[in-house]
């Protein structure tokens, strides 16, 4: 099945509506959860709403470590985490992909 533009809008607008409740639940939580000097593995990261997570946690201080199947893609996102604020230390970036067992 071809996807139509009226479908495609609406995986766009569903994706949207998923980030900014994940950062509204993140922001709620927020109080009760203290991400600074803690480290973050986020599976998908170099995009999406992996990438918004990831930007989430730098933003709060946390050690960030970041996987996905694209190293270019890695290399921006991580690039994207530094201008965000995090150092050199704190954002890890590693391509890897999980659904081989022998990575």
């Amino acid at each position: 099945m071809k996807p139509t533009s009226r479908t495609s809008s609406w995986l766009w607008a569903t994706g949207f509506g998923l980030a900014a409740l994940a950062t509204t639940v993140w922001r709620n939580r927020r109080g009760s959860y203290e991400l600074t000097g803690r480290t973050v593995l986020i599976t998908g990261g170099s995009r999406g709403l992996g990438l918004v997570l990831a930007r989430r946690a730098a933003l709060e201080g946390a050690r960030v470590a970041i996987c996905a199947r694209d190293e270019q893609e890695l290399a921006r996102a991580r690039q994207d985490l530094l201008d965000c604020g995090g150092t050199e230390a704190s954002v890890l970036a590693l391509a890897r992909d999980l659904t081989d067992g022998n990575e």
